[in-house]
């Protein structure tokens, strides 16, 4: 089998539940945790402080890593020996992904504290959540492409390795230019942190779901 070939192994009642359920969560929790005066779009003038701000973020990170594995689950051909369940390799794929964002967010962070960068870390954090909004939409069309289009499947995959892979890359420069004048790291910082925490745990990522195991 190729290895960019595309499958839809779940049914459509479960995909539909998944992302539709995602989509009303996110913009409940946009109504009822964030005043509808503030934009989510004025970043700046955010409130990051505020413990519904924080709920809100939580709950977007949360929204982004379903959507995620939901859009990159079609290409997952992990085999399981002992229960080959489609909803078993929905739920790892979930875990894998999970524990890549946490790890990721959290060893960065605690990098920059390490080194004695403490009035950066709420910039820091503004800043994620940024890329993090971004990514929570490409997610989402990511999963409209992959399900609710008429793209020939062939295409998919390639579409799909595409917009990942560009979003990362932008992330990871915008990410090297924040490091570089906002916190003034040295160069070496800079590519260790990177490395490390972004470009190596995502590209074994990559590579376990596009280029992973085939039944």
């Amino acid at each position: 089998m190729d290895a960019f070939s595309l499958r839809v192994p779940l049914g459509d009642n479960l995909i539909n539940f998944i992302f539709l359920g995602s989509l009303l969560l996110l913009v409940a929790a946009r109504f009822v945790l964030i005043p509808k005066d503030e934009s989510i779009f004025k970043f700046k003038s955010l409130v990051i402080e505020n413990e519904n701000f924080t709920l809100y973020v939580t709950l977007c990170s949360l929204i982004h890593i379903v959507l995620l594995t939901l859009a990159l689950f079609p290409f997952f051909n992990l085999v399981i020996p002992f229960y080959n369940s489609e909803v078993l390799k929905l739920l790892i794929l979930f875990i894998i992904i999970f524990i890549y964002q946490v790890v990721s967010y959290t060893l960065g962070n605690g990098f920059f504290l390490i080194l004695g960068k403490n009035k950066e870390y709420q910039e820091n954090y503004k800043n994620r959540y940024i890329f993090l909004f971004i990514k929570l939409l490409i997610a989402i069309f990511l999963c409209f492409i992959v399900y609710y289009t008429s793209i020939p499947k062939v295409y998919i995959p390639y579409i799909a390795i595409g917009i990942i892979s560009v979003s990362l890359i932008a992330e990871w420069i915008w990410l090297m230019f924040f490091i570089k004048k906002q916190i003034n790291l040295p160069g070496y910082y800079e590519f260790l942190y990177l490395c490390t925490f972004e470009i190596l745990p995502a590209l074994c990522i990559l590579k376990l779901v596009f280029l992973g195991d085939k039944p």
